[in-house]
């Protein structure tokens, strides 16, 4: 019965975790710029720190705003799962986009996207777990609380089966577009470049 109620707003979630993992697991690995401040498979740790700081900022702003006035948290509550779900999965055809056609110009675009998608979900989260709080209670409220993780769980899961289609899909082309591989990765070559400096072990 639980389950039932809470089907409506799980699937925006389900859709939200789906978006935020395809886009830190399978794009935007994609996606380096020559004219970056930063090497090529420096651009990851970037994109993750980025996008993780927004999503500390968004999880924790009822709580800054509690800290300041009890009643502005209480109206700041964003109970509109649907919307923020939405604002996150166009956060990931934008960056299927720019994976795909190459069209921005730097990598400071890539970076302020990263900080609103971690915001987005980071929100997106604060929020639902007020909304299934408020709409169930006692033991009922228990169960919602524990159950919100399978979607969230869920939508992971399917992002990391489709990334593995996704992710060097992307990578191929981009090859194709530049006529090299050199700003189509920003994870492998780290290790390769470790590996290649290590000294012979001597015998």
């Amino acid at each position: 019965m639980v389950i039932r109620q809470m089907l409506p707003n799980l699937m925006p979630m389900f859709i939200a975790w789906f978006s935020e993992y395809m886009i830190i697991q399978a794009v935007i690995t994609t996606l380096a710029f020559s004219n970056a401040p930063f090497r090529p498979r420096d651009h990851y740790q970037y994109y993750i720190f980025v996008f993780l700081g927004g999503e500390v900022v968004g999880r924790s702003y009822l709580v800054t705003l509690s800290y300041i006035k009890d009643e502005w948290a209480e109206k700041a509550k964003f109970p509109y799962l649907w919307v923020l779900s939405i604002i996150e999965v166009s956060h990931l055809l934008f960056f299927i986009l720019a994976a795909w056609f190459r069209f921005l110009p730097n990598v400071w675009i890539v970076l302020v996207l990263s900080f609103t998608g971690g915001a987005t979900i980071g929100v997106l989260f604060v929020n639902a777990l007020a909304f299934f709080s408020d709409t169930f209670e006692g033991r009922y409220q228990e169960f919602a609380m524990g159950y919100v993780v399978v979607a969230m769980g869920g939508g992971t899961f399917t992002a990391a089966l489709v990334g593995l289609v996704t992710e060097p899909l992307l990578r191929r082309h981009c090859a194709i577009l530049l006529n090299s591989d050199d700003y189509c990765f920003t994870r492998s070559k780290a290790r390769e470049r470790i590996m290649s400096h290590c000294p012979a072990k001597q015998h």
